[in-house]
């Protein structure tokens, strides 16, 4: 397949832009937005967080299935994965960190925010755009070349993770386009590309190359009952596929024949391809659900032997893609497809990993491996060659009335012992930086005053007023002026 890895030629004032929230209300990172594919045979909820899944989007829509509108369920949550190795704390050790999109252990555990472009509350790139909404056509940055297309950019310079146990950045945006097409043979697809730019020059001073990356999906379906699913690696044309199912086709909501779910790597930024079943209730011989970036990168990179085991436990599965060097400021390309397809004839009574019938030729897989052909076949064709970081044709929101003044993100950022905080006033007036806890308590006052026109800078050494060395956590920083607040999320390590 494919391989990419190209230097940032066009990323214009957007890469400039301070990882900051703008304008009169602050951007937190409950912020999300939730967009589906449903111009085919496939609802697939997108959001702009990286995760993906076939829930309804409100209590009024319809559920998400596939065939759209039945009552099979092939699909409860999915996200992707981004792990590599860096010394993301500038203490000359490598650090081992996989950000995740979807934890199936806790979906809390959501580690990417909404990217850089969307800071502006007014700016409606903030969200995920549709190509079929007349709204978001003239700010859909290329020409579609699908039935319908989604965009959307997110990041981890925030890592979020949860207050007793915040996670680190790795350092990545991700910017994210996926297609649905109506036309016979990709009707049953939709496919996700992915460029990732190594941001790690924002989450401290100095950057430094993320390692070893490797770009995965974690799937955690429940396909009827969530206690009878199972995967397992499947080659189609000599390329693996990671096949998932209900291994006894006995579910008695379904409305349809049995059928498949089929993830299918099409752009690799590596060579390598590692597919695995997670398990959250300790089934000897299956690996457990990571829950440490060290034990999430195994997971992702195959470092642990990877396990396909029998059904009758909560099933997550995992498949990734890899690894590669990628170098601060530049960019990796990947994409994936899911493809679903409703079984041919006859199928066996019960199908696990280890069934012999089980292979690309089995007749009741011929829709199936039909489908995965028709998509690579289409991703080689018409989208592999898409130009690498699409821009938004009108550029950056310029500034406006209520958002001039901006504080500017911490640097280093996570840190141990002092950090750095810029805030930027361009309208002149009495100003308020402050520290606030996670409970939204005050820590401490950097600055106060009247101040003129200028950039200015201040330190933090991670203690309060009293001078108390604040415990490790997400802090707030938060600069009020007659114009409005801005805000950044410094991580304290210890």
């Amino acid at each position: 397949m494919p391989r990419l890895i190209a230097s940032i030629l066009v990323l214009g004032a957007l890469a400039s832009l301070p990882a900051t929230a703008l304008g009169q209300r602050e951007i937190t990172p409950s912020v999300a937005s939730l967009v589906a594919h449903d111009v085919n045979d496939v609802f697939l909820r997108v959001t702009n967080r990286g995760s993906y899944g076939l829930r309804r989007l409100n209590e009024t829509s319809p559920p998400g299935n596939f065939p759209r509108g039945t009552a099979n369920r092939y699909l409860f949550g999915a996200g992707l994965w981004i792990g590599g190795i860096g010394d993301v704390d500038a203490n000359g050790v490598p650090d081992t960190i996989t950000t995740i999109g979807y934890n199936p252990q806790s979906t809390a555990e959501n580690e990417y925010i909404e990217g850089v472009v969307g800071q502006n509350p007014n700016d409606p790139r903030f969200r995920v755009l549709d190509t079929t909404v007349a709204s978001d056509q003239e700010t859909f940055p290329g020409d579609p070349i699908a039935a319908q297309e989604l965009f959307t950019v997110f990041d981890d310079r925030f890592s979020v993770g949860s207050i007793a146990r915040p996670s680190i950045p790795l350092g990545v945006e991700i910017r994210q386009r996926s297609f649905a097409f109506t036309e016979p043979g990709l009707d049953t697809a939709v496919v996700f590309q992915w460029d990732i730019l190594n941001i790690s020059g924002r989450i401290r001073e100095t950057g430094y190359t993320i390692r070893e990356m490797w770009t995965g999906l974690v799937v955690d379906p429940d396909i009827g009952e969530s206690s009878d699913d199972t995967a397992a690696p499947l080659e189609i044309d000599g390329e693996p596929v990671l096949l998932v199912w209900d291994f006894d086709f006995e579910e008695g909501a379904f409305m349809g024949r049995p059928g498949f779910l089929a993830l299918v790597p099409l752009d690799n930024p590596g060579s390598e391809v590692n597919m695995t079943q997670l398990s959250g209730d300790g089934r000897p011989g299956v690996q457990t659900v990571p829950q440490t970036d060290p034990s999430q990168y195994e997971a992702l990179t195959g470092i642990r032997v990877p396990t396909f085991a029998s059904p009758f436990f909560d099933l997550r599965a995992l498949i990734g893609m890899g690894g590669v060097d990628l170098p601060q400021d530049e960019v990796a390309r990947a994409a994936m497809a899911w493809v679903w397809a409703e079984a041919v004839g006859e199928v066996p009574d019960e199908l696990l990993p280890s069934s012999p019938e089980l292979v690309a030729d089995a007749p009741f897989l011929a829709d199936l491996v039909e489908a995965v052909r028709a998509v690579r076949q289409a991703y080689d064709q018409r989208i592999a060659g898409l130009p690498v970081l699409l821009d938004f044709p009108a550029g950056p929101a310029e500034p406006g009335p209520g958002n001039l003044n901006i504080v500017l993100q911490n640097y280093p950022n996570p840190f141990t012992d002092e950090t750095t905080i810029e805030y930027s006033i361009v309208a002149e007036g009495d100003v308020r930086l402050q520290v606030f806890d996670a409970l939204g308590q005050v820590v401490t006052t950097l600055a106060a005053g009247h101040r003129e026109p200028a950039t200015y800078t201040v330190a933090w050494n991670g203690r309060s007023t009293s001078g108390r060395e604040v415990p490790s956590g997400v802090y707030v920083i938060r600069l009020t002026t007659p114009q409005g607040t801005s805000v950044v999320r410094a991580l304290k390590l210890r």
